[in-house]
């Protein structure tokens, strides 16, 4: 199944950069923090709480003119999921949660700091770690924006901020084993906010 969807996932990304493969391109990587993000329990009404942390990520820019720009977005975050509240609840497991989004940026045109808003669809695998439990997939969608400040021709600082929607598609019981299913949730999905920094260099 990971290999079939790595397929897929790999076979979207090289659509998107094919028409704009004769183009020049960004090369982003990112830092940031994520914060939000719940599930509630369906038979006890408790929420399940995901904690705040560090994301890493990769961008790669393909533009297709001076403000349009093809993106393409790998993301990794290391969190828990808790129950009870956010900041006294129990961790019951850690996980990975890793993305891949295809989407675009439109940014200004004017010298100097340009702004920008941007966007993206795309996949997310979150795997228990040490738990003995299935990776789960989600439908992820984000959208934000940011300032991009130049530090030289091909080198700028991108500065952003996104809000970020997680859908789990017809599923109403995850992280599940050979026997079981740990929980069973009320709800499509969780939003989740993002703040992070880059260094984008271009080539």
């Amino acid at each position: 199944m990971r290999r079939a969807v790595a397929q897929v996932v790999a076979m979207g990304a090289l659509l998107v950069a094919a028409p704009v493969a004769g183009a020049n391109f960004e090369l982003t990587p990112m830092v940031g923090f994520r914060i939000g993000g719940s599930f509630e329990e369906e038979s006890s009404g408790e929420k399940l709480e995901l904690d705040e942390g560090a994301v890493y990520g990769l961008l790669l820019g393909f533009p297709l003119d001076d403000q349009s720009i093809v993106e393409v977005e790998l993301a990794h975050n290391q969190t828990e999921l808790q129950s009870g509240s956010l900041f006294n609840g129990e961790p019951l497991f850690e996980l990975d949660v890793d993305s891949i989004m295809a989407g675009g940026r439109y940014q200004s045109d004017r010298d100097g700091v340009k702004g920008f808003v941007a966007g993206g669809l795309g996949l997310t695998r979150f795997s228990p770690r040490g738990a003995g439990l299935d990776d789960e997939f989600a439908a992820v969608l984000s959208i934000g924006g940011g300032a991009l400040i130049p530090l030289g021709k091909h080198l700028l600082v991108r500065l952003e901020g996104r809000g970020m929607g997680t859908f789990m598609i017809d599923r109403t019981e995850i992280f599940c084993n050979e026997s079981a299913c740990v929980i069973a949730i009320q709800g499509d999905g969780f939003l989740q906010a993002e703040f992070r920094v880059g260094m984008t260099i271009s080539f």
